[in-house]
């Protein structure tokens, strides 16, 4: 079912794309391998952690965003052809203590309240509100508890941060620039992925998970690293840990969140990630915002300040935990992400980042990855 919209063009600044208010969905271009798979290095259990000392931690840098530069959007559209496909979150279900001791302590870690100014709307009139967690503390409940920061390492250049959220037992989503370089195949991927749910200063309130493997579209590895790409988004499996001589899956300790595919645009949702632009990307930020527009082959733009660090964030669908009497809805399902932070300007003026719309490319990594070990899903 297909409905014309009025399109319009708004002028942009030069390190911006002009976004039509009309959806382009991109058609899905039939590849022989849908997706690219790395297997950790190590068979030891949690062996990454030996790697990241106090000191790389500390230093590591935010990912900048990838920058689009992208024409004007003309408004052509695509039938968006099959359903969307969902699954539902889950709350931890078990309760272990947190951990209060930092791993390290960070450069500049304190942050004046005045020198973050929340933004609600940039020279683009995509609006928005963005926002500390209040009190800080949220961090450690759920939902927020299943986002947290990605610790990395790029063959050769260094190590960064990008964010992303538990969305199965063992499963991590993120962006696909946070684990590959958008070519060289295998050679492409990046290594030595931490993944710090509720990280916050330092701090590894429910320890630190090292990955196994790591999956990514074909439509991200093979793209060049340009953006917006139709298919930016991974998928990390990260190993088990011993909670009180019982074996535990980062799910059973933060809990997850569901995920709904084809439902980015119309929409509004809850933006989480790390900023290397707001509190030095040491405390988890929030955006809620709404659906401004299309950025062109297969992703939508929302509102937000949030630059590099956010990349790979979640964003999420009826954020939050459901009142006692809340009216039902058509679409009522609680804390399903739609899309993962992937690309935005970076000039400070036009305030807006952009995701890659779900679609069959990451329920196809998504079932993969679920398939890879019993209890992954």
């Amino acid at each position: 079912m297909h409905k014309s919209i009025a399109v319009f063009n708004i002028s942009v600044l030069a390190t911006s794309l002009a976004i039509s208010q009309t959806p382009v969905f991109a058609q899905q271009a039939e590849l022989s391998t849908p997706y690219l798979v790395k297997e950790a290095p190590s068979v030891s259990p949690n062996s990454t952690q030996n790697v990241w000392t106090s000191e790389r931690l500390r230093n590591a840098k935010p990912l900048p965003l990838p920058i689009s530069y992208n024409g004007v959007v003309t408004g052509q559209t695509t039938q968006v052809t099959g359903k969307p496909q969902a699954g539902r979150g889950a709350k931890p279900t078990v309760k272990v203590s947190v951990n209060q001791e930092p791993l390290f302590t960070p450069n500049d870690l304190e942050v004046q309240s005045d020198q973050v100014q929340p933004n609600n709307v940039g020279t683009q009139n995509a609006r928005f509100t963005s926002s500390r967690l209040v009190p800080l503390s949220a961090d450690l409940s759920y939902p927020y508890v299943a986002s947290g920061k990605i610790f990395f390492s790029k063959p050769g250049g260094g190590d960064f941060i990008c964010s992303g959220a538990v969305i199965r037992p063992r499963l991590i989503l993120t962006a696909g620039h946070c684990v590959h370089s958008g070519s060289g195949g295998n050679n492409g991927f990046y290594t030595n992925f931490l993944f710090v749910p509720a990280y916050r200063d330092g701090a590894a309130p429910y320890r630190q998970w090292s990955w196994s493997r790591v999956i990514t579209t074909s439509t991200w590895s093979t793209g060049g690293g340009a953006v917006p790409n139709a298919a930016d988004y991974a998928i990390l499996e990260v190993s088990d840990q011993s909670f009180s001589g019982v074996t535990r899956k980062i799910g059973d300790i933060v809990g997850y969140f569901g995920y709904k595919t084809l439902d980015l645009l119309p929409n509004h949702a809850t933006l989480l990630g790390y900023p290397g632009n707001l509190d030095s990307a040491q405390k988890m930020h929030q955006v809620t915002a709404g659906s401004y527009g299309s950025g062109g082959n297969n992703t939508v733009l929302y509102g937000s300040d949030m630059r590099g660090g956010s990349s790979g964030g979640p964003w999420v669908q009826n954020f939050g935990v459901v009142a006692s009497g809340q009216v039902d809805g058509s679409d009522k399902t609680p804390n399903q992400i739609v899309g993962v932070t992937s690309y935005g300007p970076t000039a400070v003026g036009p305030l807006y980042q952009g995701s890659s719309i779900l679609d069959s490319r990451f329920t196809t990594i998504l079932n993969t990855a679920c398939a890879w070990k019993s209890g992954n899903c």
